[in-house]
């Protein structure tokens, strides 16, 4: 007996693959179209809140297969009790706290991974907005480095006393510990830049005056001092670090109102044509409030441009950019005790004071009506 299909089948079979090679064509070609066409969506321009405030390095991938592995776990160990299930890493917590802001900020993101996503066009949909959204994310870092690598360098060359020799806005070399200025800015607040020998030991990479992540930087305490005994006080206050989030957030122009590194905040009043020009990123991201990561995102960016690093490296040096976020991020997310969480309260209160004005602040910090006389009295 022969092992050749007969005549009529060989013909109908490659038709068949025909026709479903067609159909299948026909299909892919739709799904582009209703991906990149969808109205009034922009996934690039919704990409660079990623790293406005949801993470400053991360792949956008990573934290989309983070969200996997722990719906896969779920999945498999349907009791969480389970002593041998396998706890997430540091890492792995941090990622997940990441890709939670990520779907915040970034709804597109639940759309094609969340449970209303359509599995016959979650993989094209999900490579197609990591992609966008990924370009959106690097091109909102890189705008903001070029634009406070001279608004730095504009605001530094406008103080008193004049710095000497004045700061160059499209050149780095002079600035980082090469300039006094900037070095003292820079300078962890664990070393006393006044002393010589100390700016010398820096500037030659003594193993004993390492500037690393793991020393807050001077310009991010109010007027640059930092108290040992107190030492979260004045933190997260410095001028520069409020005038390079206005710059970012709510434009160039207003980087200069009116700052105050005190306590109570001193909120200047803008001209009716300044107040129309106001809160441009944070309109776009309809953010009323301040956001802790925003913080840590411009506080890195304000870094970089007062370094003499000359291209964006997540490594400078012995300084880790990354972890000096995490370490920003982490600082405002995970208070060690309910009196740090209140301390922190403060000084986000104190931060929407500043960027939005008194008008606002109930954004932040809303009136707790349920324990106030209306509704007391309808209990009554």
């Amino acid at each position: 007996m022969s092992s050749t299909l007969p005549p009529t089948s060989e013909p109908h079979t490659v038709s068949s693959l025909i026709r479903t090679i067609s159909v299948l064509e026909e299909e892919n070609a739709r799904l582009h179209c209703r991906i990149t066409n969808k109205p009034g969506l922009s996934l690039t321009c919704e990409g660079r809140a990623v790293r406005w405030v949801v993470t400053l390095v991360e792949p956008i991938t990573d934290l989309i297969a983070e969200y996997d592995r722990r719906e896969i776990q779920a999945a498999g160990q349907q009791d969480l009790s389970d002593p041998e299930m396998i706890l997430p890493t540091t890492e792995q917590q941090r990622t997940y706290r990441a890709y939670e802001k990520l779907i915040q900020w970034c709804p597109s993101v639940h759309k094609v991974v969340g449970p209303a996503a359509k599995a016959d066009t979650a993989g094209l949909e999900i490579t197609f907005a990591c992609k966008e959204l990924q370009k959106g994310a690097d091109g909102a870092r890189a705008d903001d480095s070029a634009t406070l690598k001279i608004a730095i360098a504009q605001w530094l060359n406008e103080s008193q006393p004049c710095p000497d020799p004045p700061f160059n806005s499209r050149e780095k070399n002079g600035r980082g510990f090469n300039h006094e200025i900037t070095g003292k800015l820079l300078c962890p607040v664990d070393y006393d830049w006044a002393n010589a020998d100390v700016r010398t030991a820096i500037r030659e990479f003594h193993p004993d005056f390492r500037v690393t992540a793991h020393c807050w930087p001077s310009f991010l305490y109010a007027d640059g001092e930092y108290d040992p005994a107190m030492p979260a006080k004045g933190l997260f206050k410095g001028k520069y670090l409020v005038m390079a989030f206005r710059c970012v957030f709510t434009s160039p122009g207003s980087a200069q109102n009116e700052v105050s590194c005190g306590n109570i905040p001193q909120v200047s009043r803008p001209s009716r044509t300044r107040q129309q020009s106001r809160h441009h990123v944070a309109k776009i991201l309809k953010m009323n409030t301040v956001q802790p990561r925003a913080i840590a995102y411009v506080a890195t960016q304000l870094r970089f441009a007062l370094s003499s690093c000359s291209c964006w490296m997540i490594v400078d040096e012995d300084f880790n950019h990354e972890e000096f976020y995490h370490n920003i991020v982490d600082y405002f997310e995970l208070p060690s005790s309910p009196q740090k969480a209140a301390e922190l309260n403060d000084l986000l209160l104190w931060w929407n004071l500043k960027i939005f004005g008194r008008r606002s602040v109930s954004h932040y910090r809303p009136q707790p009506v349920h324990s106030l006389s209306v509704s007391l009295s309808r209990k009554a």
